[in-house]
């Protein structure tokens, strides 16, 4: 079952092992640290601009758990991913994954995503947000090519699955 987080408050923050600014970092290129801390401190999720630190790659979310769940099992590193009534939003470095033509993909390269405070983790929610990979526990962003890798074969063993 999934829960709706509580306002977040540096109580709560600190008592989750919040570990101060180190979580952050992804985000100074695409917004204010100000303002997404007030933001998550009032309970809201943060607007952040797509195409200047990052790209996102959103798949649809059964696929991009099983997508997720592959990298995982291989042992690739993942950068931050979160689930959203939109799908899995896969961050990804600018650029590396313009080329991406796979069923029921897309990749976005501008605009915003809007983002859950880092601790907020599945099963928690934060308005139907949630990361399933935290950006204050993984690798800086995932490879394009080895995401577009697992997808295509997430993909393949969906349809193998469903073919039988």
């Amino acid at each position: 079952m999934i829960e709706e987080s509580p306002k977040i408050s540096d109580a709560w923050l600190m008592a989750g092992g919040f570990d101060g600014f180190t979580a952050l970092d992804w985000i100074r290129a695409a917004t204010s640290v100000t303002s997404a801390l007030a933001a998550w401190d009032q309970g809201r999720l943060v607007d952040v601009a797509v195409g200047k630190g990052w790209d996102v790659v959103r798949l649809p979310r059964a696929l991009g758990w099983r997508t997720v769940e592959r990298m995982r099992h291989a042992g690739t590193p993942i950068g931050p991913v979160q689930h959203t009534p939109e799908g899995v939003e896969v961050l990804v470095p600018v650029g590396s994954a313009a080329e991406w033509q796979l069923p029921d993909t897309e990749v976005l390269t501008e605009g915003t995503v809007a983002v859950p405070h880092p601790a907020t983790v599945a099963p928690r929610t934060q308005h139907a947000h949630t990361w399933i990979v935290s950006p204050q526990e993984c690798a800086p962003l995932t490879d394009a090519d080895l995401l577009h890798e697992a997808y295509a074969a997430a993909l393949a063993a969906t349809h193998m699955d469903s073919a039988r």
